[in-house]
């Protein structure tokens, strides 16, 4: 059985045979390279799990804090412009 990056995701997951499981174990426990390569997969699995759970909170930080912390919207209004500004000459 020739086992792939497809193979050791399947593996990964769960969604191997029992089968073909037993073939990759039986492969795993033979091949360190084999079992290297399925720890960086696994660590790259969990680190895009982290990522993505991280993601969506801190986009709403994001949105709930403002880039002005107490600064209100009527404060930028009172404050004029450049362009309203007449200069004294």
């Amino acid at each position: 059985m020739r086992i792939d990056e497809h193979v050791l995701a399947g593996y990964l997951a769960g969604e191997l045979s029992e089968s073909k499981r037993l073939a990759v174990t039986k492969e795993l426990i033979r091949d360190r390279n084999l079992r290297e390569w399925l720890h960086l997969a696994a660590e790259a699995l969990a680190a895009a799990g982290e990522e993505n759970s991280k993601g969506p909170q801190l986009r709403l930080l994001e949105a709930v804090h403002s880039t002005s912390p107490k600064r209100m919207s009527a404060d930028r209004d009172s404050v004029p412009s450049p362009a309203n500004i007449r200069r004294a000459i």
